[in-house]
């Protein structure tokens, strides 16, 4: 053998490293490795803690709190009641991500794979005959699968629940993180019981107007794709950044990859128009969700003005998981949803939770950006319709 390092396929599977890593470049189900992510996101999520437990009985309340947090937003809120069924599971921040890498897909995977675009572009460009560059140009979906579970698994120790992330995604059941939640409990000195009653009139709201309103996760998975074919991805510091690291070392890939995206936007006023668009929708089904859960929660009597106050600075402080997931998806619904709040106390001032569900008719029923800063132009329209 001429080369020392030619070695034979059969040779480099029997050896642990190699067999690992081919398996991990051999993924080819996508632009993100999510078999690789999994890994990550339950690793990150277990952090210091790996033996987080929850109890039956844990699941069995969070599923009483959930029934009763139903019943008063449906009898103030007039809420839909729809008819999809969903299983509540008490979880753990490690359950949580392993269930995330699979939800996620649908809203990281179409980045990752203009990303990779970007990327395969990039290298060719850069020349065909660089080794170094056709061994990056196989890794794409490894580090994305690297980027993708470290942002799973950051959320998965910031998050009590899917409720809490900004977008409609799909779920098979209603995750709470319960050791969380009655983290937030003892960190606050707040009864336990009530902020079990809080979160689940959160995610009671939006499993409400998500499962109530059809349109919702269609119509936004439309605006977000046309966000995304407006962007116009870079990958060049990414590149920078990877040739300077040991590879074989993948904490410390991961560890870089955590500092920031791979990859860059160029800005566009197209692509500013269409994020403004998502961020706006976001803004508002957030926004009907927070004013529906403080009017529920007026039920639990003295102590709902503590948890409002406690929730409000738990909104407002948003952890490193979910900046990380806003960086990578390059938008920013926070920045609207004080506006989107305005918007809605202004139409229940005005009205009732009646006119207020008008914003859920259909799609063309739905506040223009105008309407949004102006409601008395939405309910001018909605009162002449």
């Amino acid at each position: 053998m001429n080369d020392p390092f030619d070695l034979p396929p059969d040779v480099l599977r029997r050896i642990p490293l190699f067999a690992e890593l081919a398996k991990v470049l051999s993924w080819s189900a996508g632009p993100v490795n999510w078999d690789l992510a999994r890994q990550i996101a339950v690793s990150v999520a277990a952090g210091e803690d790996p033996q987080q437990q929850v109890d039956v009985s844990d699941a069995t309340a969070m599923s009483e709190h959930i029934k009763l947090a139903e019943m008063w937003l449906l009898e103030i809120t007039g809420l839909p009641d729809p008819t999809t069924v969903r299983p509540i599971r008490a979880v753990t921040a490690v359950d949580w991500a392993e269930s995330a890498t699979t939800t996620f897909a649908e809203l990281i995977d179409p980045i990752a794979l203009k990303a990779s675009r970007a990327l395969t572009e990039q290298l060719g460009e850069a020349g065909e005959g660089d080794p170094i560059q056709q061994a990056l140009s196989q890794m794409g979906p490894m580090l994305m699968g690297i980027q993708a579970g470290g942002i799973v698994g950051q959320l998965a120790r910031e998050v009590l629940g899917t409720h809490e992330v900004p977008f409609p995604i799909d779920e098979p059941a209603t995750l709470l993180i319960v050791p969380a939640i009655d983290r937030v409990a003892a960190e606050h000195a707040v009864d336990r019981r009530d902020v079990r009653q809080w979160v689940a009139l959160q995610a009671a709201a939006r499993r409400l107007t998500l499962d109530g309103v059809s349109w919702i996760p269609t119509h936004f998975f439309a605006l977000y794709h046309n966000f995304v074919a407006t962007l116009d991805l870079t990958i060049a510091e990414g590149l920078q950044k990877l040739q300077q690291l040991d590879l074989s070392d993948p904490a410390r890939l991961q560890e870089a990859l955590g500092e920031g995206s791979l990859f860059s936007s160029e800005a566009s006023p197209q692509t500013a128009e269409a994020a403004g668009r998502v961020d706006g929708f976001l803004a508002v089904i957030e926004a009907h969700g927070t004013v529906a859960v403080e009017t529920a929660a007026a039920r639990l009597g003295a102590d709902a003005m503590r948890l409002a106050e406690v929730f409000a600075r738990r909104d407002a402080g948003a952890g490193a998981g979910t900046g990380a997931l806003m960086s990578f998806l390059g938008l920013e619904p926070e920045t609207d949803r004080r506006r989107a709040l305005a918007f809605v106390r202004a139409i229940l001032a005005h009205g009732d939770w009646a006119l207020l569900h008008r914003v859920w008719e259909d799609a063309g029923s739905f506040p223009s950006e105008a309407e949004l800063t102006d409601p008395p132009r939405w309910i001018e329209r909605m009162e002449a319709a």
